[in-house]
């Protein structure tokens, strides 16, 4: 073994050898990413129907919350423009929209959630098994140079839990949310495209702020998961030598060391963590002004453009719950980052093509081999040292059938000829032939099924002792095993066990003896039956007599055998046919044990141990290690998924949490100060959702719970292959590897898929629940309304008063205005009584427009300004006139606002000094607009001109109409008859025409007759 030729370079990633170099912690920093697509390149048939059920139910599930916002509007249009006997007529048909919206959701839901999770469950599975059948592919060079047994580990476990997470329902999620916020902007734009088109400038810097989060995500992941690479070899290592590791009291340097890589891990994730944070406050910071923005401008629009509150309402949830959705797809957006670094390293390694290929089917096979070995003129030094030549031009011969044994110090080059025979590696230059042939021309798998190795080190599985001897062929038969371990000088202990050949021998066969680990390596070398056989001190590492007993198994094994013996203990090679003494890479000596006796030899081995781990795990007693859930490929693959699981909980997912709960409470706090018996009717709901989340929170529990069971055991599986990679390739075991994996992989897989299901059903109840709670909410509000239990505040009415000539309909504007105080009762204003309000302050608050429009003998603008207090700018005028509908006739005229309007107005018009008067009244921004028959004196046109005026100053303002032509009063909100003083009749005009000889019916039939 190298590591015993060149002290100064401990073992690679291979496991039971190195390189020749001096072999230091991989750490591989490449920033990299593969394009999101190719997160999706190992996905099937049946995937890529999954995904497209999953997109489409997606795309579908995120319309639904800009449907609801139609919805929504129309349930806010159907409570204010109905009576209260009518409203929950009214409320139930626009409702039912809700029920069928919940049911489409639900469904859409399940299958969005159930079909991207088993996907993603799906390929992440088939990921693990291709980039282990890509690292069981790769030749020794690979290993020693770029990768280690704990980054092994880590990438199946930690990276393909990103890249699961990147490729399953937070695709679905991305994709619903996508939906969302193209469906909001939709609605938006149809229902009222000029606050939409306001609202949608929050958009770029919501992008802007989640591309650079995305960029910097990708870096600081890619980093990350190096770091954790790194620690999980460590991790791999110091629990594999755990022995030595207590032994030699190392638990304290170990903890350090691991401690020190994840304290750099920590220090990038804290950097993520502020970037994650930064970006996601940036958009919800963005998104609050948006809204602020949205609620001031469609108050204008309101005012200015003829909008209804229902419209404005749809508009601003539209592109609320559209903008939202972006803010909601910062965890994916990290997730997407996450997984496209850790699939670069992972793809990157499953498409690398080894330059020696064990799944290179091409190559010749010779009809008998005799086992000739010739090394020719060999130039090679290892990779890690491409500097160091091992050999300068070596040669050697070992005829068919002989025993050559190869001695010198450590460092001379004895274990680099088992590995070029073994075509570990290629000779940079020279040739490596059997039966004269270069082994680069024949089929690697036949040779090295004609190549038998033992090594020092016995590698044995996490298996039983039956399982291990049969590992070194396809298809053994029980009567070959038992011959083998005969020829081994293994029977005699395997029977003594209580098991026998069903014995397991724990990780790296911890549980027997190094001569019987020995020995059962040695039946597995003699169960292939090889022509030649490589022993690499195969007893330096045993005691006295479990030396002598191995040797005499080793003896009986290599008759008639071509065999190459690597010893430092020259009594066990002294009956060799030829001893080659090698020196600095070159054949110093070559004879029998005669002819040599003179020449001195000796060598020590010194093992370095790099050790580190978890702290707790390391005050472990032995007896714990030795159980098979302890391994190191179990506690290697836990250190990974648990540690992303809890980063996920006390991260986002915390987060969100505490958001939700705040939001709960604060939206509980509202309803109950709003109206509490709604709030506590609705209440009702949550149990049942509460319910629901902890049933599927609990089955989903005990299904991860075997599932993580059976992910550690395969997690062991590859940890015993990739730590043993020498031994699984002189075996040609990579198959047998291969099918142990994806055997114990199955039940993982199909519990992921039962998970899909669950998960989706109860998102799918959620989001039905979500829906008809909707449904539920407003038709109990629509109850509470009809039965007078929930009232709504009556700001921004038009309230018309309707009635003969002398009736009082013009005393109510002057007692509203204040020109006289009531005999007795009260007049409210915001429920504070009249009378207690200063004067000056209330009729600065209340605008009018009289039947006979008033003006001074001064200019237009002087007349428009007069309803403001202090001084009005020009702006202010014009913006005043142009509401009124009196800029285009102001600017025509040739003096413009300058014009003198003459004594009473004379020198205009009726209509244009009633224009002129509403801009009077507009200017003062009044709360209450009291209108006095403010059109019954003018011709049709002028009355269609003015009314239009009328109608956009009304909006957003509280208005009392006193009119005599009926059609110009029909959509106000109340009409009220007033007869002799009373308020004979009250309600809309369509609910007063329904009253049978009413009073308001015969005043409608009379001006129809009179017209």
């Amino acid at each position: 073994m190298r590591g015993r030729e060149q002290p100064a370079q401990p073992s690679g990633g291979g496991g039971e050898g190195g390189g020749g170099g001096e072999k230091k912690p991989v750490v591989e920093t490449t920033v990299g990413r593969v394009p999101l697509y190719r997160l999706f390149a190992f996905a099937d048939r049946t995937d890529a129907v999954l995904m497209a059920v999953g997109a489409t139910t997606a795309l579908a599930n995120g319309m639904a919350q800009p449907l609801m916002t139609f919805i929504f509007g129309d349930v806010i249009d159907a409570f204010g423009s109905t009576s209260s006997a009518d409203v929950l007529h009214s409320v139930v048909k626009v409702i039912m929209n809700f029920v069928y919206l919940a049911i489409g959701a639900g469904l859409a839901s399940t299958l969005q959630v159930s079909c991207w999770t088993i996907t993603g469950e799906r390929q992440a599975a088939r990921i693990r098994a291709l980039y282990l059948k890509a690292i069981l592919r790769q030749d020794i060079a690979y290993f020693d140079m770029e990768l280690s047994t704990g980054q092994v580990v880590e990438r199946m476990a930690g990276d393909t839990f990103l890249i699961q997470d990147a490729i399953g329902e937070k695709v679905g999620k991305s994709i619903q949310l996508l939906s969302t916020f193209i469906g909001g902007f939709i609605i938006a734009f149809a229902r009222g495209w000029l606050l939409a088109l306001v609202m949608l400038s929050s958009i770029p810097p919501i992008v802007v702020a989640g591309a650079i989060v995305s960029r910097l995500m990708i870096s600081l992941s890619t980093r990350i998961q190096a770091k954790y690479g790194d620690a999980g070899n460590i991790v791999e290592q110091t629990l594999g030598a755990i022995r030595t590791v207590v032994s030699f009291s190392g638990e304290k340097q170990a903890i350090m060391s691991y401690n020190k890589l994840i304290r750099k891990a920590y220090e990038s994730a804290l950097q993520e963590g502020a970037v994650n944070g930064l970006g996601l406050g940036s958009v919800m910071a963005v998104l609050f002004c948006s809204y602020g923005l949205a609620v001031w401008y469609g108050s204008k629009l309101i005012v200015e453009q003829g909008y209804n509150g229902g419209m404005i309402i749809s508009v601003i949830m539209s592109v609320m719950i559209g903008a939202m959705s972006l803010g909601q797809a910062t965890p994916s957006i990290t997730a997407f980052a996450e997984g496209q670094g850790a699939a670069y390293r992972m793809f990157k390694t499953i498409e690398r093509q080894p330059d020696i290929d064990i799944y290179d089917t091409t190559g010749i096979t010779l009809e008998e081999i005799k086992g000739h070995v010739e090394l020719k003129d060999v130039y090679f030094s290892y990779p890690t040292r491409p500097e160091h030549l091992v050999f300068d031009g070596f040669s050697l011969q070992v005829p068919s059938g002989t025993t050559m044994a190869l001695v010198g110090e450590s460092g001379s080059g004895k274990s680099t000829v088992i590995s070029l025979v073994e075509r570990f590696y290629d000779p940079h230059a020279g040739e490596v032939l059997i039966d004269g042939v270069d082994i680069r021309r024949m089929k690697l798998t036949w040779i090295r099924e004609k190549i038998g190795l033992v090594g020092q080190e016995p590698v044995l599985f996490s298996t039983t002792i039956r399982e291990n001897i049969a590992y070194g062929k396809e298809n053994l038969t029980l009567e070959e095993i038992k011959i083998a371990a005969e020829l081994a000088n293994a029977s005699k202990f395997i029977d003594k066990l209580p098991n026998g050949l069903d014995t397991m021998v724990g990780e790296r066969g911890i549980q027997l003896s190094g001569g019987q680990k020995q020995r059962i390596a040695i039946a597995r070398a003699i169960a292939k039956n090889p022509r030649i056989l490589l022993l690499d001190e195969a007893t330096s590492a045993l005691d006295m007599e479990s030396e002598r007993v191995v040797q005499e198994a080793l003896n009986r094994v290599m008759l008639e055998r071509t065999t190459i013996i690597v010893a430092h203990r020259l009594s066990t090679v002294k009956n060799a046919d030829v001893i080659s003494v090698l020196q600095h890479g070159r054949m110093v000596e070559q004879g029998s044990h005669v002819k040599l006796m003179k020449t001195p030899e000796g060598g020590k081995l010194v093992e370095r141990i790099r050790s580190m781990t978890f702290q707790n795990i390391m005050r472990q007693e032995i007896n714990w290690f030795d159980k098979p859930e302890h391994s190191s490929g179990t506690i290697g693959a836990r250190l990974s998924t648990d540690a992303l699981n809890v980063k996920r909980l006390v991260g986002d997912n915390l987060a969100l949490n505490v958001q939700t709960v705040s939001t709960v409470i604060s939206g509980f706090t509202i309803a109950m100060v709003a109206n509490w018996k709604l709030a506590m009717i609705i209440t009702v709901v949550v149990p049942l959702v509460g319910f629901q989340g902890y049933a599927q929170m609990k089955f989903l529990k005990g299904l991860n719970k075997h599932a993580k069971l059976k992910y550690e055991e395969a997690s062991q599986v590859a940890t015993d292959a990739v730590g043993s990679i020498r031994t699984v390739a002189s075996f040609c075991a990579e198959k047998k590897v291969m099918e142990t994996y994806e055997k114990i992989s199955e039940s993982p897989i199909r519990q992921g898929i039962r998970e899909g299901v669950v998960s989706g059903l109860g998102f799918g109840f959620s989001f039905l629940a979500f829906y008809f709670t909707y449904a539920l909410c407003f038709y109990v509000g629509a109850k509470f309304v009809q039965h007078g239990t929930a009232t709504f505040p009556e700001v921004f009415r038009t309230i018309a008063l309707v009635g003969e000539s002398g009736s009082g309909k013009s005393t109510v504007i002057s007692l509203l205005e204040r020109f006289y105080d009531p005999d007795s009762g009260k007049i409210l204003f915001d429920d504070v009584e009249l009378q207690t309000l200063k004067v000056s302050w209330l009729r600065q608050q209340v605008g009018l427009v009289a039947q006979e429009p008033v003006l001074f003998n001064d200019t237009i603008r002087t007349n428009i300004a007069y309803g403001k207090q202090g001084e009005a700018s020009e702006e202010e005028i014009i913006a005043a006139a142009e509401a009124a509908n009196a800029h285009q006739f102001i600017s025509a005229l040739p003096d413009g606002y300058s014009t003198i309007v003459g004594e009473r107005g004379i020198q205009l018009s009726g209509g244009q000094k009633q224009r002129v008067a509403i801009a009077r009244a507009i200017i003062k921004d009044p709360k209450v607009l009291l209108l006095d028959e403010a059109t019954s004196a003018l011709d049709a046109e002028s009355e269609r001109v003015v009314q239009e005026a009328l109608d956009q100053v009304m909006v957003g303002r509280t208005t009392v109409v006193v009119a005599h032509r009926l059609s110009t009063i029909r959509g106000a909100d109340i009409i009220a008859v007033i007869k002799n003083g009373s308020v004979a009749e009250k309600g809309r005009h369509e609910e007063l025409m329904r009253i049978k000889d009413g009073t308001y019916a015969s005043l409608v039939e009379l001006s129809s007759t009179s017209a």
